[in-house]
């Protein structure tokens, strides 16, 4: 199975918003992320969804530079301010 298959697969969560939000960021930006932010994109997968949602949603903010970084690129592609 591929590196991105099994992002794919974590991308499943407890939330449908985000299996979608998830879904469409690996589809259209996965092979441009370099090998850091993929790695950062898995690390921000193994963290609970109202921990992301609320950093996606701008309610809060990770302490981890690269989460920050991950969560920044997710909010770009949706335009989300």
């Amino acid at each position: 199975m591929s590196e991105r298959s099994k992002l794919l697969w974590h991308c499943r969560r407890g939330i449908r918003e985000m299996d979608i939000l998830f879904r469409e960021f690996i589809d259209g930006h996965y092979d441009q992320l370099n090998d850091h932010e993929k790695q950062g994109l898995s690390k921000l997968l193994d963290e609970a969804d109202l921990d992301i949602l609320d950093w996606i949603m701008g309610k809060s903010k990770p302490e981890d530079d690269t989460l920050m970084h991950i969560v920044t690129l997710i909010r770009n592609s949706r335009n989300i301010k």
